[in-house]
């Protein structure tokens, strides 16, 4: 397995009181797809979902042909192309919770756990070394966003960094450039409202960014 960082085992919660690492498993791989073009970075939040946490094996379960966000991307760059790229998936915060991070109390829960895997996450960045970055979520934003250097030239909240579609931000990690882009979650797309036209904006320059169109 090639993993570019990932860690294959890690005590970094031992000391916490919420969840301690008897309660968290290191059980979900990075997913990783060789091709001879395109390098695609794709970053989720956490591995833990809501019915049979069992199933997620592989990152955003992008191992599974018909898993909905693999059968999404497929279908936007097309599923040649898509199998073309050199693709690498990660996490935010590698190991499964016993429940969604959502059902617990706090506004911030997470942050403590991004904050110890957050070494992880920069050292896959810098040794996959991705043409283009896109995020599944506002945590997933909100925190990846902490680690690059020009933060400051991306809006805080993903509906801002949002922008209007047309362009991505020009990040940096440690003098490492790559394009930048949140992208909204599946479920996301069908009701987004607040973003309107800027989603189909978003699908064509995404094309354009990975040289399709």
């Amino acid at each position: 397995m090639i993993d570019f960082g990932y860690p294959k085992k890690c005590t970094r919660c031992n000391s916490f009181e919420t969840l301690t690492q008897t309660n968290l498993q290191l059980i979900v791989k990075p997913f990783y797809q060789k091709g001879d073009g395109f390098r695609l970075m794709l970053i989720g939040q956490d591995p833990t979902i809501f019915e049979r946490k069992e199933r997620v094996k592989q990152v955003l379960m992008l191992d599974e042909a018909n898993s909905q966000l693999r059968r999404w991307l497929e279908s936007l760059f097309g599923e040649e192309n898509f199998g073309k790229f050199t693709i690498y998936a990660t996490n935010l915060v590698k190991c499964t919770f016993p429940k969604p991070p959502s059902t617990f109390k706090g506004k911030n829960f997470l942050k403590p756990y991004f904050e110890n895997c957050s070494c992880y996450l920069m050292r896959e960045v810098l040794n996959f070394r991705p043409n283009l970055v896109l995020t599944f979520g506002e945590p997933s934003h909100r925190y990846f966003t902490t680690l690059i250097d020009n933060k400051e030239q991306i809006g805080i909240s993903m509906q801002s960094a949002f922008g209007n579609g047309e362009e991505f931000f020009k990040a940096q990690i440690n003098g490492f450039e790559f394009s930048y882009s949140p992208s909204l979650h599946i479920k996301t797309f069908r009701v987004a409202e607040v973003y309107g036209k800027r989603v189909e904006i978003f699908k064509s320059s995404l094309l354009k960014e990975v040289k399709l169109k």
